[in-house]
């Protein structure tokens, strides 16, 4: 009888095998390998990430609280960080500032931001170590990563060949924006990018933004009143440690006993009710508020659309916020705040268009708010107004630098009939060109007329004779004065009126004395060379230092003309690499003092020291090179045009949306203030964290679409 035939016995390939083995557990949840390995692959594979592991959260879902922690507070708190820190800097090397290495210097406003801001990039470095051993990591991709590296990259090599090492480490006085904080702005911005994912995490930044905003706007406000509370006896004690002083008592005992006495420990020199907030420069105010203007427009903004959806007390709260930030804008009186928002009205009337239209009760409301405010406060915006038009027109206006209306602008009067008499000698303020010292000449330029001063000395350095000649080599005749016979006048029309020349001897040196009106200057004459001695008794060499534009309006933007018009030649030098973080002031021609003479805003005081350009984009091109500027320049091009069409086309129907949006308005209005204001510790942690927090935003906005369209 035939037998049935038997059952395959053969196995199935081994991999085969496995695959159902793992199926059949990860059915019966015995297993979870498999699933976590799936997982892992489809996460690698997302377009939308670099890298990212099997529990990292994806964007929409929120990333734990404690893991932002470090970008709040960046973002938000260190801008109100005020803290008394003294310190010595090697600023002996320098011949325009006394050698502090035999005093302190004190700072309140920046030395703990700094701090702050290295310790929120050191905890963000921890944070991304821990995502790594908890398999949380994520890299999301985005554009912002090779920018960044390149900035960075730069940043650092502009450190490595710097030869002022511990202020491109640390960054300037008063400043403290050098190597270690910029690297830790990008360290942030990575950070923020990477971990915000949701409108959960969005809100998380915001609520202490919101915070500190309207705490740091009636901070404003008790300075704009003349109450400003760091001049209390509470804020004082706040801001200053209690320490023991030389005098044997502590600053908080010292703050009492000025206070029984009617007076104040501690006497910042802001004047006029200016409102400086926490920021140390009242252009700082304005600078970060036109990043949180139109943010906070915007939220106000949803807020009134929502209608019943929203409480009433949320309506009037966003509007009292920007209410409060308008006026701080005003009543910081700083035109380059002006400016920024100018231009995102521009920008929002482009992307918003015809929304405007159909938002016209909370557009209208703030309409009003602004007008209301500045109409209140005219008196502290117009002079600004007014002096920044003026300057842009090349009028002579009330310097903003000395307060003093009539400030002689440093060239000769321009008539039509030549001068028929002789004024008295040196008597009318001349346009001094240059000074260049020599071994034994001083060569001049007075209205564009080039003079040399020629002299022959004795062994002992002592003036045997000294002649004058002019471009030709011609020799210029000089007469005794009858008042003092060792002052001589010039007997030549192109100079008589604008200069005398005269000889002393002090302290066993020999000087040469070129006298123009309100203005002496003395040339020491020393065994090598000729130098011009300054303020602080130091002798320095002078030459024609190179200028570029403004000739005619180096007052413009309250002197901005001429620091710029000094500034640009100093980046034929810093193209690929700068002279070192926050260095500008090193670097700068302070030995320029027949161009302060000159010009508009700095004619009464030749020995100020320039050490900022109030233009954030040529700090950083001295500072860490012209090319580290077209990095971070151009990731934020990207970022405008991304957010251009994202938000031009979009229903502005979600939170995510206006914030999104808000934030994008904003760098703009930032970006256009840059070019008046500086870079600051104060104000660059916003900045980026909003810059951040704004790329992220637009991720999500941008995936979320894309699932829409599937």
């Amino acid at each position: 009888m035939a037998k049935a035939p038997k059952k395959s016995t053969a196995k199935a390939p081994a991999e085969t095998s496995a695959e159902k083995k793992r199926t059949s557990a990860e059915t019966k949840g015995g297993s979870k390998n498999g699933a976590a390995v799936k997982a892992a692959l489809k996460r690698q594979q997302d377009p939308d990430y670099l890298w990212s592991m099997s529990h990292a959260p994806r964007v929409g879902e929120d990333t734990h609280w404690f893991q932002l922690l470090p970008a709040a507070f960046f973002t938000a708190l260190v801008i109100l960080i005020v803290r008394m820190h003294v310190y010595h800097r090697p600023m002996e090397q320098f011949f325009w500032t006394t050698d502090t290495n035999t005093s302190d210097i004190t700072d309140f406003f920046s030395y703990f931001k700094m701090v702050a801001i290295v310790i929120c990039a050191a905890v963000a470095l921890i944070m991304i170590l821990y995502r790594l051993c908890t398999q949380s990591f994520t890299i999301k991709r985005c554009f912002a990563y090779i920018p960044m590296a390149i900035y960075s990259v730069l940043v650092l090599l502009s450190y490595a060949f710097s030869e002022q090492k511990e202020f491109a480490l640390w960054g300037w006085n008063d400043r403290f924006e050098g190597t270690v904080a910029l690297l830790s702005y990008m360290v942030m911005l990575y950070f923020i990018i990477n971990v915000v994912n949701s409108e959960k995490n969005v809100k998380f930044i915001l609520y202490p933004l919101i915070f500190s905003s309207t705490l740091l706007s009636l901070l404003g406000i008790t300075q704009a009143l003349d109450k400003d509370f760091f001049r209390t006896v509470l804020g004082q004690k706040l801001i200053c440690p209690n320490t023991l002083t030389q005098s044997g008592s502590t600053i908080w005992q010292m703050i009492d006993q000025a206070a029984a006495q009617g007076e104040r420990f501690l006497n910042f020199t802001f004047q006029n009710r200016e409102i400086y907030q926490t920021v140390y420069n009242i252009n700082y105010v304005s600078f970060y508020l036109t990043l949180l203007i139109p943010l906070f427009g915007m939220l106000f903004i949803r807020s009134v659309n929502r209608g019943k959806d929203e409480p009433l007390w949320k309506k009037i709260g966003w509007g009292v916020l920007f209410a409060l930030l308008i006026f701080n804008l005003i009543g910081s009186a700083s035109s380059g705040g002006f400016l920024g928002l100018g231009v995102v009205g521009l920008m929002g009337i482009i992307i918003l268009n015809k929304r405007l239209i159909q938002w016209w009760k909370p557009v209208l409301v703030m309409l009003v708010v602004m007008a209301l405010v500045a109409g209140i406060t005219h008196e502290r915006w117009m002079p600004e107004i007014t002096g920044a038009v003026n300057g842009v027109l090349g009028r002579n206006a009330q310097s903003e630098s000395t307060g003093m209306p009539g400030q002689p602008s440093g060239r000769p009067a321009e008539t039509e009939e030549p001068i028929k008499e002789y004024a008295d000698p040196g008597s009318v303020r001349p346009k001094i060109d240059y000074f260049k010292t020599n071994e034994r000449s001083v060569d001049m330029s007075i209205n564009g007329n080039p003079l040399t001063l020629e002299i022959t000395a004795n062994n002992d350095d002592s003036i045997e004779g000294m002649v004058l000649k002019d471009s030709d080599g011609q020799l210029i005749g000089m007469l005794p004065s009858k008042a003092d016979q060792s002052v001589f006048t010039v007997e030549d029309e192109r100079f008589r009126d604008y200069m005398t020349i005269g000889y002393a001897y002090d302290d066993g040196q020999y000087y040469i004395l070129v006298n123009t009106a309100g203005m002496q200057w003395p040339f020491v004459i020393g065994e090598d060379q000729i130098y011009y001695r300054n303020q602080l008794g130091k002798q320095i060499s002078l030459y024609d230092v190179p200028h570029v534009g403004w000739e005619n309006n180096d007052g413009f933007g309250s002197g901005r003309g001429y620091i710029w018009s000094r500034t640009l030649p100093m980046l034929k030098d810093t193209v690929l690499l700068g002279h070192g973080a926050d260095t500008y002031c090193a670097f700068f021609p302070h030995e320029d003092y027949a161009g302060k003479y000159n010009s508009t805003s700095f004619s009464n005081n030749i020995n100020i020291i320039v050490d900022k350009p109030h233009n954030m984009y040529l700090g950083m091109s001295v500072g860490t090179g012209v090319l580290s500027v077209l990095a971070l320049l151009a990731l934020c091009i990207v970022y405008a045009i991304n957010s251009i069409k994202l938000y031009f086309k979009t229903n502005y129907d979600d939170y995510l949306t206006y914030v999104g949006s808000g934030i994008f308005f904003g760098v703009v209005g930032f970006l256009i203030s840059a070019i008046v204001d500086d870079s600051t510790v104060s104000v660059m942690p916003l900045f980026y964290g909003l810059l951040g927090t704004g790329i992220a935003i637009n991720m999500i906005l941008a995936k979320l679409r894309s699932n829409q369209t599937i």
